[in-house]
This record gives structure tokens, C-alpha cells and sequence, in this order.
């Protein structure tokens, strides 16, 4: 099995899930979702902080080209986004990529590593915190800690609200770490299939270190095997040489391994 194209496909459908929130939401961030050569492209042209509007899945079922890259960016254009992120594994870019990147403005930037284990079982993290899923009424506190954590730009709200509709999608369930009765951290999982995507994992600050994503991580894949899932994904920062990323460690604890790089290419209209 290529667990490349198998990372990218379940990614490329949780992008898609986002057509499944409230209308009334969608509009205020301005999503537009739509499929495109095997990938999807996902605007969000109301997203003050620009991470909404990405576009990945390309190279697999078909080969990259510069007419898809023509056809994705003219989306954006159409749905009037300022700036959207191309999530490209190396792989996966033609021959050709410098020059059609440098006629399109694509610009490198940072890079996400990509994550797998098997279907092992996994031992429980321990943690003074209560982990469990998170219920309707617990999603604005949920959505608070991914902005807090993350230190989006959301000066109105509208990506709160947007992350606080997570349990309009039926595929994903949010979860949560406890001290007491404040939520402190965040994580979800999105079930594609034999496949389970762990994202959305955020703790706040002064939480840090006190084991919350490890028992989420932990948590996550024990229901995602009672789900029937055979393979878990998750993404996080590549650390720069001599340096470490804490959530990467995480994973690795749980028996994730890093199977590719993937960059982000960045276009701004």
C-alpha cells in the first residue's frame, strides 16, 4: 500500500467534510470547497488568519501540472481569497516545478511532517487530567483553546464559531482534557474508513507538559480501533537540525513514525 497517497486521500476528505458545517457558518468565513485532479481546493475567504485556504491531494490518481495549478489558483482568484497554502510532498511536483512555481508566485515555506502507525494497540498516557470526548455544550470553550493555543487571528470570532460547529460532521469527533471543569486541551479524530486522522491537537499554555496530548493521542487511537480503523495519521512541524518539536515526540511515543515531508508552497493574489 502507498501510505503516501493513503495520508494525502484521508486528508483530502476531511478538507472536504468542511462543506458538511451550518450554512450561516460557511458564509461568514466565506468556504467554498470543491474537488479538483484527484485533490481539493478549500477557500476561505473571510479567514482573518489565513490558514483555512488550502489545496492538496494533487499527483496521485493524476500527475500535477501546471494546468492544475492554473485551475486551482483561478479558484482562488473567483472566491476572492487573499493568499491559500498548496500542501505539496516533494514527490508528487513534475520536473518542471521552479518554473511553474515562479510563474504562479508559489514561494516554499514552512514544512509539516507527515505521521503513521499501524493498528498496534496502544498503552494509556498517564495524566492527571480527565480526557474524554467533547459534548455540544463543551465546543466554545473547545474552539477557545485551538485559538488561544495557536494565537489565530480572530478578532470577530468567525473561526470560533466555525471550529465550535466541529460536531456538524459526522466522521469526527472532538475530545478534550480536563483540570477540573476547565477544558484545557484539544484534539479530534476524523474516521475515513480503515483510516483515522488525529488533528486539532492544541493544550493551552500554562498546561503544557502536564501530559494532555499524550492520554489525547492515546485515546483517540483506542477508539479509532474499536472504529475498525486500521492506520492513524497525524501532521506536525518539522523541527529544525538539533532542535525537537514536542508534539512530534509525542507521537512517536504512541508509535507514530514520520513516512514523508510535506512543504507549504504559498500563493498570495
Amino acid at each position: 500500500m502507498d501510505m503516501v497517497a493513503l495520508a494525502e486521500a484521508a486528508e483530502r476528505e476531511l478538507m472536504l467534510k468542511l462543506d458538511e458545517i451550518g450554512a450561516p457558518v460557511r458564509d461568514r468565513m466565506g468556504i467554498a470547497v470543491r474537488r479538483l485532479s484527484g485533490g481539493v481546493v478549500v477557500s476561505a475567504s473571510n479567514d482573518p488568519s489565513g490558514f483555512w485556504s488550502k489545496a492538496q491531494g494533487f499527483g496521485f490518481s493524476e500527475p500535477l501540472t501546471e494546468k492544475v495549478i492554473a485551475e486551482a489558483i483561478g479558484f482562488y482568484r473567483s472566491e476572492g481569497t487573499p493568499s491559500a497554502n498548496f500542501h505539496l510532498p516533494d514527490q508528487v511536483l513534475p520536473p518542471d516545478w521552479p518554473d511553474i512555481a515562479a510563474a504562479y508566485g508559489l514561494t516554499r515555506g514552512d514544512v509539516l511532517v507527515k505521521t503513521l502507525r499501524d493498528d498496534r494497540p496502544v498503552a494509556p498516557a498517564p495524566t492527571t487530567l480527565r480526557v474524554g470526548p467533547v459534548g455540544d455544550a463543551g465546543l466554545a470553550a473547545w474552539a477557545a483553546v485551538q485559538i488561544e493555543a495557536f494565537e489565530f487571528d480572530d478578532p470577530d470570532g468567525r473561526m470560533a464559531e466555525m471550529l465550535a460547529s466541529v460536531n456538524d460532521i459526522e466522521a469526527i469527533t472532538a475530545y478534550g482534557a480536563w483540570d477540573g471543569d476547565l477544558l484545557v486541551a484539544t484534539g479530534a479524530l476524523f474516521v475515513d474508513g480503515e483510516a483515522g486522522e488525529l488533528v486539532s491537537g492544541a493544550t493551552r499554555p500554562r498546561y503544557r507538559g502536564r501530559g494532555a496530548q499524550s492520554a489525547l493521542v492515546a485515546r483517540r487511537v483506542r477508539d479509532g480501533l474499536a472504529a475498525g480503523c486500521r492506520w492513524f495519521l497525524s501532521e506536525t512541524g518539522k523541527p529544525a537540525p538539533g532542535q525537537h518539536n514536542p508534539s512530534l515526540d509525542n507521537l512517536r511515543r504512541a508509535g507514530f513514525e514520520v513516512i514523508y515531508d510535506r512543504p507549504i508552497w504559498t500563493w498570495k493574489a
